[in-house]
């Protein structure tokens, strides 16, 4: 994770240099994508950004729109249902290329993907199909680089509005690691870190609405719920309400102090919703976000540009709708180095 950083660093240095924004939802998307195929297929999947993020970003868009009008069926050929077929062959000719190669291959790697392909049933000792495998490797992919790179991305906006937090941030970065790049095993002491992305998850969290299928009839605080009723629950609603948190609007990593945390309801905060469908990877992802963000911010800082508008954008993730243009700009310890 942190070479993947180090060597999106080197590149943004002529930016810096020059001054030129950045446009950093897009960067975050490119590194994001970068580790987890490595990480899950042990793959270099940077010659496909610009395929897979353009595939992902209106994949994201149609189904958030099918979403809220499912109607007609994804059978049916209108021009949005023709174009969400399209988009997902795309990502299908590209993940049914990676399985082939693997089975060919025949290597018993210990990624995820040689784990896939390896699987058996207990029972029958059946092994997956290229469709089961496929399944898993197209969930994966877009849940372990799109709900990070858009928290990271948020994660900077915040920090640019915020110089105190930045400031604390930086502080514990050069307390913690001084000079050295970061790694799992400082994630522990750098608790502060930790705390800025959680409070990050908070405001904007990657799913902004999460579905839930009532397996049976049931009632909720009176509100009668019919069996097979599909339930719509708002992370990005519930943490902001404020019955639950004090001024809710207001960016403040310590409301993720332990002491704060524990007095708060169980469900007053679940950026990954909860319970048994819980995501699988919020470990990764939180491991993946905190060593991104400590590499960055120890050499850089970065700046919104002026007037430019930020406004979130609801599809299946939450997005900044405009994008998110910056400058950035080496830190008072990495210019001292430099």
């Amino acid at each position: 994770m942190t070479v993947a950083t180090l060597a999106l660093l080197e590149r943004w240095q002529a930016y810096s240099e020059r001054g030129i924004p950045l446009h950093m939802a897009q960067h975050m998307m490119s590194l994001t994508l970068r580790i987890v195929g490595q990480a899950l297929f042990s793959l270099d999947l940077s010659q496909e950004t610009s395929t897979i993020g353009s595939a992902v970003t209106t994949l994201l868009e149609l189904l958030g729109d099918y979403v809220f009008r499912p109607f007609p069926p994804l059978s049916v050929p209108t021009p949005r249902n023709r174009r969400i077929q399209r988009t997902i062959h795309v990502l299908d000719q590209l993940v049914y290329r990676m399985i082939a190669e693997r089975r060919t291959r025949q290597t018993e790697g210990r990624d995820l993907l040689s784990m896939l392909l390896l699987a058996q049933d207990e029972e029958t000792g059946q092994g997956m199909n290229d469709r089961q495998v496929r399944d898993e490797v197209v969930t994966l992919l877009l849940a372990g680089h799109e709900t990070t790179a858009n928290t990271l991305t948020w994660t900077w906006y915040l920090l640019s509005q915020s110089p105190e937090i930045e400031r604390r941030l930086h502080a514990e970065l050069n307390k913690v690691l001084g000079d050295r790049v970061p790694s799992v095993a400082d994630l522990p002491e750098l608790k502060y870190t930790r705390m800025v992305i959680e409070e990050a998850l908070r405001l904007y969290p990657p799913a902004p609405v999460l579905s839930r299928k009532a397996i049976a009839a049931d009632e909720l605080q009176g509100y009668p719920i019919a069996a097979n009723s599909m339930i719509l629950i708002s992370p990005y609603a519930v943490h902001r309400h404020p019955a639950l948190w004090e001024e809710p609007e207001r960016f403040d990593p310590e409301r993720f102090t332990p002491e704060r945390a524990a007095t708060r309801p169980a469900y007053a905060y679940f950026p990954f919703g909860g319970g048994p469908r819980v995501c699988m990877g919020n470990h990764f992802a939180m491991m993946e976000a905190q060593l991104i963000l400590s590499t960055v911010a120890q050499r850089y800082q970065l700046r919104l540009i002026p007037g430019h508008p930020v406004e979130p954008q609801m599809v299946v993730t939450l997005r900044p709708r405009y994008g998110l243009p910056m400058t950035i700009h080496a830190t008072e310890r990495a210019g001292r180095q430099q």
